[in-house]
């Protein structure tokens, strides 16, 4: 009986330190070059806990994977609850060279959160 108690908290902690890997979760993102030297960038995010003021930062790379400039923008939602999903759309000056992008996310304050599925995602 032991032994199965011990294995169930081994089972559960195991769950919950997979639950938190992240902050927030990038569902969907699509970025497309939409008129000379312009980029538009839509997508979905779902939060893994409450963040008040979420701010997304663009990483554009080269296809070597050098960073060429970042652009930040908030999503759609001033607060997203534990779970709760909020769209997002930039738009961004296009950087000469730049064929993928990475995404990173800030709260309100300024803390880096940690972001699950953060690319790369192509640049069509």
């Amino acid at each position: 009986m032991r032994y199965l108690a011990i294995a169930s908290l081994l089972l559960l902690g195991g769950a919950i330190a997979v639950a938190a890997k992240y902050d927030v979760e990038i569902l969907e993102c699509k970025a497309r070059r939409v008129e000379e030297g312009r980029l538009s960038i839509d997508g979905q995010v779902r939060a893994a806990k409450a963040i008040k003021k979420l701010k997304l930062t663009f990483d554009f790379l080269t296809s070597d994977g050098e960073l060429l400039s970042s652009e930040q923008a908030p999503v759609e939602d001033d607060s997203i609850g534990r779970g709760q999903e909020s769209s997002f759309h930039a738009e961004a000056e296009n950087p000469p060279g730049s064929v993928r992008l990475k995404i990173r996310a800030f709260d309100g304050d300024g803390r880096q959160l940690r972001v699950g599925n953060d690319g790369p995602f192509i640049i069509d």
